[in-house]
């Protein structure tokens, strides 16, 4: 699924939303940081999905968790019927 069509703007806002709000509760789980203040954006073009911070530092804690960043993206999206499998996330 190419989740940059034009036609799935609801699921392109529904799956950054679910990006946004799970980095933020992993991050403050698995490390104790409220990383709010550090995320400015997430963007989806085609499978790849960008997550900009203004903290290189934070890209890096955030590679460290990136498989269980992928399975509760993963987990979330099929709870409301978006199979969205094969994606990468780059942290810039």
């Amino acid at each position: 699924m190419q989740i940059s069509n034009p036609k799935n703007n609801i699921n392109n806002t529904i799956i950054k939303s679910i990006i946004w709000n799970n980095i933020i509760d992993l991050f403050a789980k698995e490390k104790n940081i409220n990383i709010s203040p550090y995320l400015i954006s997430v963007t989806i073009k085609q499978k790849t999905i960008f997550i900009k911070t203004n903290k290189p530092i934070i890209n890096t804690e955030l590679l460290n968790i990136d498989d269980k960043i992928k399975n509760i993206i993963k987990e979330k999206l099929k709870k409301i019927w978006i199979n969205f499998y094969d994606f990468d996330i780059k942290y810039i």
